[in-house]
């Protein structure tokens, strides 16, 4: 226990990564809770955003999606499966396919998009935009790559 009675998972920490992971959570845990009412999940969710516009190679996915090749592999394979994505041949390299989003795909990426922003706007209301404004900005520079 700490002063006023709070337990170490209550505690108010100061530690950037703390701060960082248990925002990502919570965030993340409201978006997924809101997916799931439409048969989503967050990984899902970013796989239709990413293959948005333009198809992607598998290794483009990785890169965008930053999770491993196997777990990128699983999500299109599911999404090829609900007929929310498909694939090609790459047009200049016959060991690749580009993974492209179909109609139903596209439809259901927007039915998800107003989940999410739904979500967004109670998490916007709470801090208000200026806060909001800040947050992003400092999100988007932390989250640019080196170099």
């Amino acid at each position: 226990m700490f002063p006023g009675g709070r337990t170490d998972a209550e505690r108010v920490t100061d530690d950037l990564v703390e701060l960082l992971t248990v925002t990502q959570r919570r965030v993340a845990g409201g978006a997924a809770a809101a997916l799931a009412e439409d048969g989503g999940t967050l990984d899902g969710y970013r796989l239709l955003r990413a293959l948005h516009g333009n198809g992607r190679t598998m290794g483009e996915l990785v890169a965008a999606l930053h999770l491993p090749a196997p777990t990128c592999t699983r999500l299109v394979d599911a999404a090829v499966d609900q007929a929310l994505a498909y694939r090609l041949p790459h047009p200049d390299d016959g060991r690749k396919v580009v993974v492209h989003l179909s109609e139903p795909g596209r439809d259901r990426l927007g039915r998800w998009e107003a989940l999410v922003a739904a979500h967004e706007s109670a998490l916007a209301a709470s801090l208000g935009p200026e806060r909001v404004a800040a947050l992003r900005h400092a999100l988007t520079e932390l989250a640019a790559p080196e170099g």
